[in-house]
């Protein structure tokens, strides 16, 4: 088998690209015939991961310089609607799904994290376990947890081929330190964490996510969640939904778009997203580009996954978790996230703390890390333009220092 560029508007392939890889065999990214793993087309973005991994030595170098998109498309006079196909030799190509989930930061994740070859490495957040393939092709074991099965299941078939080195565990990220892989005093020399929900939650209708596509109103990340958004949405007071809504989505409009919630529920309850959606924009109209629902959707998201209760109780967890010298990465997407994150680390980074009504500073007793990078760390432009949702991405990294826990 072999990687080809493909055209849509063409019944040829413009290019093959000389190179066979190593990585065909086995790797994801590749299906094979129609009655295997599957058609669809592989997104453009391939090129991008396949071109950082190459670049940190995890993968082979291709015999072609034009793997990448910007070279296609300058050969070819187009801009758009240039896809990548896989197959057999010989045939245009049955491509592989898409990745269920495009990790971001992965040049910047490969080089904090530095895994080597026997390190044991927690990915708190699989997703479609990304992250978690870059730590196994350079050689680390990767205790894998989610709590979305289908993310599990998804992520078991696709690094099936590392075998033991791979372990995955549905759980919440908050109980990692009872995964099966840390027992008999255990502990990693590594943590991610990506927050947030994953890009393949949102493009499913089915999860009820989007504002932007219709579905159920769920938006539950895993089986275990206490309640749908639609319970939420239909039962809570509307000084309860006040609250989450300025509480978790900072909505400046979140008393007027909670009174018509609680005003439209008692003729007929919400049950799906555009419906809610409808009802928001209804309520407070659309004066941008960014839909008005956008607020509170991220609001009720959070508070019916607990997620910023749940993230505390994660990053205290990484404290027991690590080994002196492990590092700690956690990526966030918006500003209440990334404050958490910051006030977390920044505090226990301290080896003391002070307050003027004391004599003296005193000894932190929560010194447990120290910041090797003190700003959070931005996508590249390269990444940015191959991967949007990279825009609002924060990585902050720390290292356990030597201090026992109490």
């Amino acid at each position: 088998m072999q990687i080809s560029f493909y055209h849509p508007k063409s019944t040829s392939l413009h290019l093959r690209v000389a190179a066979w890889m190593m990585l065909v065999k086995n790797d994801h990214f590749l299906a094979g015939r129609r009655e295997g793993q599957g058609t669809a087309l592989l997104p453009l973005f391939f090129s991008y991961t396949v071109s950082c991994l190459t670049r940190l030595g995890l993968l082979p170098n291709f015999a072609s310089a034009s793997i990448t998109p910007a070279s296609f498309s300058h050969a070819t006079g187009e801009q758009s609607e240039i896809i990548l196909m896989a197959g057999w030799d010989g045939e245009q190509g049955t491509a592989p799904l898409p990745p269920y989930h495009l990790p971001v930061l992965p040049l910047e994740v490969a080089q904090w994290m530095n895994a080597q070859p026997g390190e044991c490495i927690i990915d708190g957040t699989l997703g479609g376990g990304g992250h978690s393939e870059i730590f196994l092709e350079a050689k680390a074991t990767v205790l894998g947890i989610d709590r979305d099965p289908q993310a599990i299941a998804h992520a078991s078939k696709r690094l099936q081929r590392f075998g033991l080195a791979f372990q995955p565990w549905q759980a919440n990220y908050s109980q990692m330190a009872d995964h099966p892989g840390l027992s008999d005093g255990r502990k990693a020399d590594g943590i991610l964490l990506d927050i947030g929900v994953s890009s393949h939650q949102l493009d499913s209708a089915a999860r009820g996510f989007s504002f932007q596509k219709d579905g159920p109103l769920d938006m539950r990340m895993g089986p275990n969640a206490p309640r749908t958004a639609a319970e939420l949405v239909n039962e809570e007071s509307e000084t309860e939904i006040i609250r989450i809504l300025r509480e978790f989505g900072e909505e400046p409009q979140a008393r007027r778009i909670a009174q018509l919630i609680v005003q439209r529920r008692a003729v007929k309850p919400f049950t799906r997203t555009g419906d809610l959606a409808g009802t928001i924009e209804q309520a407070i109209g659309r004066h941008s580009k960014t839909h008005p629902a956008t607020r509170t959707f991220q609001a009720i998201r959070m508070a019916v996954n607990e997620e910023l209760a749940l993230l505390s109780k994660a990053l205290d967890a990484c404290i027991a978790c690590l080994k002196p010298g492990g590092r700690l990465l956690v990526i966030s997407f918006h500003s209440l996230e990334d404050r958490l994150i910051k006030q977390f680390m920044q505090h226990r980074a301290r080896a003391t703390i002070d307050d003027p009504t004391w004599p003296a500073p005193r000894d932190n007793p929560e010194y447990y890390f120290t910041l090797p990078v003190r700003k959070s760390i931005s996508a590249g432009k390269t990444e940015l333009s191959q991967n949007t949702r990279a825009r609002s991405a924060k990585l902050r990294v720390a290292v356990r220092n030597n201090r026992t826990t109490f």
